[in-house]
């Protein structure tokens, strides 16, 4: 997907609001890709509440929402990788 949006006046324009999270995203994907593996079991504990924790002690200077919004625009990108394999076996 573009980056790079253009408005009406055809000005280039960033569609990504939150630029200062994008240096953190591949780390804590890293962090915390395990815990959206069906194959794991966190002993009946909300994913995205685990996930949330182990992003928050990573980065404590970043505050809640974006802590909420990095994890997920994780969750968001491992959803439609998933969705992508799927497709791709079913075809």
């Amino acid at each position: 997907m573009p980056t790079i949006r253009h408005d009406t006046a055809g000005i280039a324009v960033e569609r990504r609001t939150h630029p200062h999270l994008r240096s953190l995203y591949t780390d804590a994907r890293i962090r915390i890709d395990h815990f959206f593996h069906d194959s794991n079991n966190w002993a009946g504990a909300p994913i995205d509440y685990l996930a949330l924790r182990v992003v928050h002690e990573a980065y404590p200077d970043l505050s809640t929402e974006d802590v909420r919004t990095l994890v997920a625009a994780i969750e968001r990108r491992y959803e439609s990788e998933v969705r992508a394999q799927a497709l791709t076996r079913a075809h």
